[in-house]
């Protein structure tokens, strides 16, 4: 049996489903392919307005080929995430290039219900969520405007219709997902694509050059998210520490690794203890103690391994490394959000003992250049006595008084970065700060690093949630100190103090920082209703984040230990889940039992003219149409049947009438002849 066309209606509705479904996904779609599907989406649009011809097969074949060519080109041949929505995409919009019937609008639409899926794997928030509801919406309209009448005079009340139907079918739904979103066990993947190696987001790189991190801190992109139970440090105490840069060539500052180390100092590392460990802390690295804060952070995913933690990392956790440098590593990079708590515990530095590799490590520096810097370390650390941290003191000191200037564009440095900053251009970014510190310090054999990772954040009290953005990317050192350990210096302080007690956000509004003027939409975007706006959607972000899509295996199997007070968590759960079938299975019976079929109001006058002809002795037989019935009556009952062919003849005028709404007044008259008969 041949399926019949589908309607101009239906058709427009899986239009405008393509577009929609499609727009989460398009970015990571090849470049080279957009530009066919935008000549796919134009010519089904151009047949729709009646002014485009269908293809031929053998064109339409021809397009299959070239959208290969052009994926494979684009992507490789290596199987990828990418390769694979690249692929349904494609084939969604090749697709509607040869939709005529019903058939084929049903595979079109079941294909949208799998690409809006895609787009899951690529954001998890709130908003696309609610975007992707959306387009499931259209999609299920479009299934129903498939089975729309098509002449002209129902086309007026089919869009009400699609909207009643969509909003029906979605709240009869709703129930049942909650239900298998809470109870159903999460399993791991049966099956998995491989991300591409070596892809990461925008943040902090392993290397930095000045200049770094003032473009990242023009990014308002989410970094992480920390909530805190009981206190919460203040703004100038937030120091995330992600990364540490201990390695210098003159031109870039690097961290140091396992594998470099070993080829670096040969024979001098023992063990890969040494250097990293997934072992309590008590193994003698260095000694801890309870710290002030306990919190946790669902990181952004990003590509990498480094885990933002408050202060220092003390100890590691589950499927991470800690490392000599007091940083978080986790085992695999971040390709999807990450819920990890820190372990609450602070070093005791009094008791920290450094190796002789570790300490020349973070003396080295190249044989030449900068050589003003190095001179004037010298005579720093002649007037401090040499005391490393009256010389720490000494170079904050010079960045305040003399006059240097914070900004985010600061000028172009090529050689001898730090003797321009320092000497001649004297405007920089936290990360021309930190650099010039810990040069100086080194070049008196203090040991120095870089340390990098966010300062701040923008702080919800309701949730005690601290919000950390990119541009709160920072910058600062750290100098060994025998008997004290690694003690923090942070030279942005000095120049720009607003930048450590206030935020890069206020310190902008405030003017403390040299970049021009302010733009109007920053400036807009900082009025006080804006800024309670964005407040509000993010304490609602962050709920539906860590309810809905942290709910994973370990936050299941607590939640049904508190709802049941047992551990056999699956068995609860199959339990449950048979509970819920037979519920749902009665109501279905009950509703299907007791569900009688709309009547319109022409049928319903109709059942009433035969019941009341019924007691007369009048029944209409079966495969008797309304005017042969009503003859049959006239000949057995002339004053009876002269009244029913009157009320005949005005039922078929009012149900079978080419208008197009329903004419309420001969309703109204046929209703008062069937009470007058």
């Amino acid at each position: 049996m041949n399926s019949p066309a589908v309607s101009r209606y239906a058709t427009l509705w899986l239009l405008v489903a393509q577009v929609m479904v499609a727009l989460p996904v398009l970015e990571v779609l090849p470049v080279s392919v957009l530009p066919l599907l935008v000549l796919t989406l134009v010519w089904r649009a151009l047949i729709w307005f009646g002014r485009g011809a269908w293809p031929s097969d053998l064109l339409r074949r021809l397009l299959v080929v070239l959208s290969l060519i052009l994926i494979v080109t684009s992507s490789g041949l290596q199987f990828s995430l990418e390769l694979a929505v690249a692929f349904l995409v494609t084939g969604y919009a090749l697709k509607m290039l040869e939709m005529k019937t019903r058939r084929d609008a049903l595979v079109i639409a079941y294909i949208g219900f799998f690409v809006v899926g895609a787009g899951v794997i690529y954001s998890q928030s709130l908003l696309q969520a609610l975007y992707q509801l959306l387009c499931v919406g259209v999609l299920v309209a479009a299934i129903h405007a498939m089975y729309s009448p098509t002449n002209s005079s129902a086309q007026r009340f089919a869009i009400k219709g699609s909207f009643h139907f969509t909003g029906f079918i979605l709240l009869q739904a709703l129930p049942l997902t909650l239900a298998l979103f809470i109870f159903v066990p999460r399993l791991g993947p049966l099956w998995a694509v491989p991300w591409p190696e070596g892809e990461a987001k925008t943040g902090l790189s392993d290397t930095m050059q000045p200049g770094d991190v003032a473009k990242l801190s023009q990014s308002y992109e989410l970094a992480f998210r920390a909530q805190f139970t009981g206190s919460v440090p203040p703004a100038r105490e937030r120091y995330w520490r992600t990364l540490v840069l201990d390695q210098y060539d003159g031109e870039q500052w690097r961290q140091s690794d396992l594998l470099r180390l070993l080829n670096q100092f040969p024979g001098e590392i023992d063990d890969e203890r040494d250097w990293q460990s997934t072992l309590p802390i008590s193994d003698g690295w260095w000694q801890v103690e309870p710290g002030r804060y306990n919190y946790e952070i669902l990181l952004e995913p990003n590509g990498r391994q480094w885990l933002p933690v408050l202060g220092v990392a003390a100890a590691s956790i589950p499927e991470t490394t800690v490392l000599r440098t007091f940083r978080l590593e986790a085992d695999k990079p971040v390709f999807e959000r990450r819920l990890y708590q820190p372990a609450p515990q602070i070093v005791v530095p009094q008791t920290i003992a450094m190796p002789a590799w570790l300490l020349a490590l973070n003396k080295s520096l190249p044989s030449s250049g900068n050589a003003q810097t190095r001179i004037l370390a010298q005579q720093f650390f002649a007037e401090s006595g040499r005391d490393p941290v009256v010389m720490g003191r000494r170079v904050m000191d010079y960045f305040n008084q003399e006059p240097f200037y914070y900004t985010l564009s600061p000028p172009l440095m090529v050689q001898n970065e730090v003797d321009q900053f320092l000497f001649v251009h004297r405007r920089g970014f936290c990360e021309h700060y930190a650099s010039s510190f810990v040069f100086m310090m080194r070049s008196v054999g203090v040991p120095a690093r870089i340390v990098t990772g966010y300062l701040g954040g923008d702080f919800l009290s309701e949730e005690k949630v601290v919000r950390v953005l990119q541009r709160d990317a920072h910058a600062w050192a750290e100098i060994w100190v025998e008997g004290q350990g690694w003690v923090r210096f942070d030279p942005t302080g000095a120049v720009a103090p607003e930048r450590i007690d206030l935020g890069i956000d206020e310190m902008i509004e405030q003017g403390g920082l040299l970049q021009g003027q302010i733009p109007l939409a920053y400036r807009f975007g900082q009025t006080d209703f804006l800024r309670s706006v964005r407040q509000g959607w993010e304490r609602l972000e962050y709920r539906w984040q860590k309810s809905v899509v942290q709910y994973q295996q370990a936050r299941q199997q607590s939640f049904m230990k508190e709802l049941f007070g047992t551990s056999s968590f699956y068995w609860q759960q199959i339990g449950m889940l048979g509970a819920l079938l037979a519920l749902f299975l009665m109501l279905y019976g009950v509703f299907a039992l007791f569900q009688r079929p709309a009547l319109d109001p022409h049928q319903k006058l109709w059942l009433q003219l035969e019941r009341k002809l019924a007691k007369r002795g009048f029944e209409r037989r079966a495969g008797e149409g309304p005017k042969d019935f009503a003859l049959r009556v006239s000949a057995e009952n002339a004053a009876t049947g002269a009244q029913l062919v009157s009320i005949v003849d005005l039922y078929i005028q009012s149900a079978y009438s080419e208008r197009v709404g329903m004419d309420k007044q001969l309703l109204d008259q046929l209703g008062k002849m069937i009470k007058q008969l």
